[in-house]
């Protein structure tokens, strides 16, 4: 009996450690596709006397986007919901504009109450915005809930803010979206995948209504984001095969370079560091 107990361990130990290096090589893009060649060189001048509307900034990577705007000269703006825990903004000495995304007619409001030059959003669904969890056996019996495509702000807060831009005459959006939205759907690893199927197919629709809405757009798609100190490893590329992870202090970085580049607009990028292809790297310094 000894003997066997032996053996199931061994065989048990042996099946989670698959398992583990299944899911590292599965989500490590090194194994999935080549380096891309095709590299946006964009010029990061400082801005000045100019205003831009961020929604999305309460999230980690709005928060880094809003500090390095202001670095660069932008007069920053950030769109809140009433809910929203604003602490951070409010250190930064960044101005709010309270309005739900959600809500067409809010939106249209918000935008109309001045100027603005440029919008950048990094709308999405958040942890906090999904329903909380039954109890645990309602899970197992019925599995968890999912909130309804229609209440969920990757398509419709997106698609509202779009047109609300396009009303208040505001010619410049910069949208930050996610890797496997648009011609990138293969470039997303299976282990990266799980999960996200929802969310790739609400920023696609929402990335389609950009294209469609007359402004002067910028798509960036990131994959996975840490929260590692800025580097300078981190481009943008328009190869639709690039994956990789990366530090919301870059994406700041390469969105804010966009934005301040007119050379970017009409175009999507994947934002792509070379240093962090591997998902272990969304925990190192570098």
């Amino acid at each position: 009996m000894k003997v066997w107990l032996i053996r199931i361990f061994k065989w048990g130990s042996a099946a989670v450690l698959g398992l583990i290096v299944g899911t590292v090589l599965a989500t490590s893009a090194p194994f999935y596709a080549p380096a891309p060649e095709r590299i946006a060189r964009l010029s990061s001048e400082p801005v000045t006397g100019r205003t831009v509307l961020v929604a999305g900034a309460t999230s980690a990577s709005g928060l880094e986007l809003v500090r390095t705007l202001k670095e660069r000269g932008w007069r920053v703006v950030a769109a809140v919901r009433a809910s929203s825990a604003t602490t951070p903004l409010d250190a930064l000495g960044v101005e709010k504009r309270v309005f739900d995304a959600m809500s067409a007619g809010e939106t249209v409001a918000a935008l109309a109450t001045e100027r603005f030059d440029a919008v950048v959003s990094l709308i999405g669904t958040s942890a906090r915005d999904l329903p909380k969890r039954r109890n645990p056996i309602d899970v197992r019996i019925r599995g968890p809930e999912k909130m309804p495509l229609d209440r969920r702000p990757d398509y419709v807060g997106n698609r509202n803010l779009i047109d609300a831009a396009k009303a208040a005459g505001v010619s410049r959006f910069v949208f930050v979206t996610v890797i496997g939205a648009g011609e990138t759907d293969g470039a997303v690893p299976w282990g990266a995948r799980r999960g996200h199927e929802d969310v790739i197919a609400l920023k696609t629709k929402a990335e389609a209504h950009l294209r469609d809405s007359g402004l002067a757009w910028t798509i960036i798609r990131p994959g996975g984001l840490g929260r590692q100190p800025a580097g300078q490893s981190a481009v943008l590329t328009d190869d639709p095969r690039a994956f990789s992870f990366l530090a919301r202090s870059d994406l700041a970085r390469l969105t804010a370079d966009a934005l301040g580049d007119d050379t970017t607009i009409g175009k999507a990028y994947t934002a792509f560091d070379p240093q962090r292809r591997m998902i272990w790297k969304l925990f190192t310094a570098r």
